[in-house]
């Protein structure tokens, strides 16, 4: 029985003991671990933290980038001594490190490269690989680990209760220092509970893991594969990634819309590529692509032609994923509903879901059992899992509110955040504004504070907007700006690959995106795919002028947050002079 984090392990191990349960690329090569092996390693990390003199309640902080299977030992050896993890992401900026730092008191950070934070002779700093004479790297500590008695681990684990505080994960702060979001065992183990029935997983599948390792969507993620008895494999390294899927051959994966974007983005390669019977034959696939719904009954006439599709067409782009795709779980982000159906019309069925960090992190989730599932959704509430829309408009639209086991324990030593978002019926206000389409099926349309008004009075939602225009393939990123304005305008980060190719066959010299985004056609070009967007929308809602920005919004760059949220108002600091240039006085 799972009651607690670590416990994911030994579950696996009674019920579906596996010779690779997780398979991870060390030293240029592949790695295999048994599930007995797996608990021998979190044992000896666990042994290797009571060597360091962790205790119970300690905070101890880890800086993984993507997923192995050394950061997930690392991560289920501290919850199993009862301490507490702090996941960061790599990318945290000095200041932010030092707030987290400096909030939760950690004693021991481990990361891969070693940060530089000055002034924090408290804590101590490993690097996770390296040597093990070296007592600044993690292996030191597993040698000196092995004179600690297992029994004392046990004890440690044995102490644990699921309602004690089992991480602490702080949030992406869009707008301002990030909160320290605590989540109890409970919280975590009620939402694996809820999601493991709606997937088809079983010790049968493959498992991917690409996503960052700090992200609560990809640890719940990990969890799930494990709980289920799926093999599990991690990538290390991103430039190994069209490799690591033709060695693994994966049947699922987690991915953030930006992927299955440029899963589409190959397909456009490819048919620019081709002669004029290539285009047709790739127009005529993508169209039926687009037309997919997964129902019983479907026309015998679209069956035959979505088989041939996939011979022709889509089998050329399956397998480049290693060939046995089955599903890919989509979050983070809103996903254009026409990539679901096309992927899913390839035999991948492509299934969004929607969380926080606060709800541990799953709300709701699109099943893989025909209708269950809508594109364009973000699917149906957890079982146990309550959500309601708060003083719906006309249209059905409010806040989402959501209560049930998966709610965080509250912001770590701040009770009045906390009070701000969790009321006294226990309702957790997300913030994001939603409605219940077909009666069941959870719509994201926006965040209630990205809404804004503009001079004339109208009220305006702009990732509802910003998600519509970005149906464009020309549009990669975009900004809606507007508030106190008299008119939309926008800032627009063109989608420069397939720009360059219709500038080739255009016949129009390519140089780069600092250049191309001055180009009068290149201009032109974008204008008319917003001239023609508008053209669906009502007069308020429209684009009037744009600015084209030849430099992607990142987290790296503080433009998106961890969760790839526009930080609009470092976007907006940043552009100041390019906003006052398309509201001339």
């Amino acid at each position: 029985m799972i009651t607690r984090t670590f416990d994911i392990l030994r579950f696996q191990l009674d019920k579906y003991p596996h010779e690779r349960a997780l398979v991870s690329r060390e030293n240029a090569q592949w790695v295999n671990y048994t599930t007995q092996s797996c608990i021998d390693h979190v044992d000896g990390y666990s042994r290797a933290l009571l060597a360091l003199e962790v205790q119970a309640g300690d905070k101890v902080l880890m800086m993984p980038s993507l997923a192995s299977a050394k950061w997930l030992f690392l991560d289920l050896a501290i919850q199993q001594i009862g301490a507490v993890v702090v996941p960061v992401p790599e990318s945290s900026s000095t200041v932010q490190l030092r707030y987290i730092l400096d909030q939760t008191d950690t004693r021991l950070c481990v990361s891969a490269t070693l940060p530089t934070v000055t002034g924090r002779s408290e804590t101590r700093f490993l690097l996770l690989d390296g040597p093990d004479d070296d007592p600044a790297r993690f292996p030191y500590w597993l040698k000196k680990g092995q004179a600690i008695a297992l029994d004392q681990v046990e004890q440690r684990r044995a102490a644990v209760q699921p309602d004690a505080l089992a991480a602490i994960v702080y949030t992406s702060g869009s707008t301002g220092m990030p909160k320290g979001v605590m989540l109890s065992h409970q919280n975590m183990v009620s939402n694996l509970h809820a999601i493991l029935p709606i997937l088809p997983l079983n010790y049968q599948k493959v498992g991917f893991s690409m996503l960052p390792f700090s992200h609560i969507f990809e640890r719940i993620a990990i969890y799930t594969y494990i709980a289920s008895g799926a093999s599990l494999a991690f990538l290390a390294d991103r430039d190994y990634l069209t490799q690591a899927l033709h060695e693994i051959r994966p049947h699922f994966f987690t991915a953030v819309p930006r992927i299955v974007e440029k899963m589409y983005e190959q397909v456009l390669t490819a048919r620019a590529g081709r002669g004029w019977l290539g285009k047709k034959i790739i127009d005529w696939a993508l169209q039926l692509g687009r037309q997919y719904r997964e129902r019983p009954g479907l026309r015998f006439a679209y069956q035959l032609q979505l088989l041939l599709a996939r011979l022709l067409v889509f089998r050329h782009f399956t397998n480049r994923l290693g060939g046995r795709v089955e599903g890919i779980i989509v979050g983070a982000a809103w996903l254009r509903p026409e990539l679901g159906r096309l992927l899913s019309a390839m035999g991948i069925r492509v299934r969004e879901g929607y969380g926080m960090t606060e709800t541990s992190p799953v709300i709701s989730l699109n099943h893989f059992t025909p209708g269950l599932y809508a594109f364009g959704t973000v699917g149906l509430p957890l079982p146990g899992v309550e959500v309601h829309i708060d003083q719906p408009d006309e249209d059905g639209e409010g806040e989402i509110l959501v209560r049930g086991p998966n709610v965080m324990m509250g912001y770590y030593r701040q009770p009045d955040a906390t009070r701000q978002v969790i009321d006294e019926d226990g309702w957790f206000h997300t913030g994001d504004v939603g409605r219940f389409v077909r009666k069941r099926f959870l719509q994201i349309t926006d965040r209630k504070k990205d809404i804004f008004k503009t001079s004339a009075g109208k009220y305006i939602a702009p990732l509802a907007l910003e998600n519509y225009f970005r149906e464009s393939p020309f549009i990669e990123q975009i900004m809606i700006i507007g508030f106190q304005r008299p008119y939309l305008t926008a800032l627009i980060k063109p989608n420069f690959e397939w720009l360059e190719l219709w500038c080739r066959e255009h016949h129009i010299h390519w140089t780069g995106p600092q250049y191309m985004v001055h180009n009068i056609k290149v201009k032109q070009k974008l204008s008319e795919e917003v001239d023609t967007l508008n053209a669906e929308l009502p007069n308020f809602q429209t684009i009037r002028k744009f600015h084209l920005v030849p430099q992607e919004w990142t987290v790296e760059s503080g433009m998106l947050t961890y969760t790839l949220k526009l930080v609009r108002s470092r976007i907006l600091e940043m552009y100041t002079k390019e906003i006052d240039a398309l509201y001339p006085l």
